[in-house]
């Protein structure tokens, strides 16, 4: 089945009508495969939904904000698209990012550096090329609000309910029911859960950093 995507925006599927804003370690990637991106076709997004070097930025994460701001979509499919998006604690989500960053680019440091921007990790958080992860460490919030005003998504789905969520998102665009059955980017060997891997002081970094968020979703860290 072939599928009708705009080349030039972020996931925008005009078969179904609708945009996913993708926010990193949030199982964005296997939403987007779902869709029919990155498939090794001719015609198909794997070279446009990645860098963009024009605005030294990957696609995929951008927040709804700066693709606006970089004429990167437009305000009729924002409109009347239906838009969904996937967020997910900050505490478990850094941890994931923090792993995920480390393997993919074989960095060996600290999370305390990770979340610093430095060390190890310097040169992928901050040089804005190829390897740029900086993305990986944004705040969530940003991803729910242009120009200070809310951001009215169709569809916000709690990762720790993804399944539930998933199932809805395919119920509301009358998709198969088997659509997001392949998963991708998760690893088979789990790390530990993210209680048992922050200390005091990255508990402390990550409230210094990230307090807008945990007070905008009310994030709790037993969770």
């Amino acid at each position: 089945m072939k599928l009708t995507l705009n080349l030039i925006d972020t996931m925008i599927c005009h078969k179904h009508k609708c945009i996913f804003i993708h926010i990193s370690k949030c199982a964005g990637t296997s939403v987007e495969r779902a869709f029919g991106y990155y498939i090794n076709t001719p015609g198909a997004l794997e070279a446009h939904l990645g860098w963009d070097e024009k605005h030294k930025l990957y696609r995929q994460h951008a927040t709804p904000q700066q693709l606006f701001d970089l004429n990167l979509i437009n305000e009729f499919h924002w409109d009347e698209y239906y838009k969904f998006i996937i967020y997910r604690n900050t505490w478990s989500k850094l941890h994931s990012d923090y792993y995920w960053v480390s393997k993919s680019h074989n960095i060996d440091d600290t999370f305390e550096n990770f979340l610093a921007k430095k060390g190890g990790f310097k040169e992928v958080l901050n040089t804005r090329n190829t390897k740029y992860c900086g993305d990986h460490l944004y705040k969530q919030k940003d991803y729910f609000f242009i120009n200070g005003n809310h951001v009215k998504y169709d569809l916000e789905i709690d990762f720790d309910h993804l399944e539930k969520g998933l199932k809805t998102l395919t119920e509301r665009l009358n998709l198969d029911p088997n659509f997001f059955s392949t998963k991708h980017n998760v690893g088979n060997n789990k790390p530990q859960h993210f209680t048992q891997f922050y200390t005091k002081n990255t508990i402390k970094m990550v409230k210094d950093l990230y307090q807008e968020d945990l007070n905008f979703f009310d994030f709790d860290y037993k969770q």
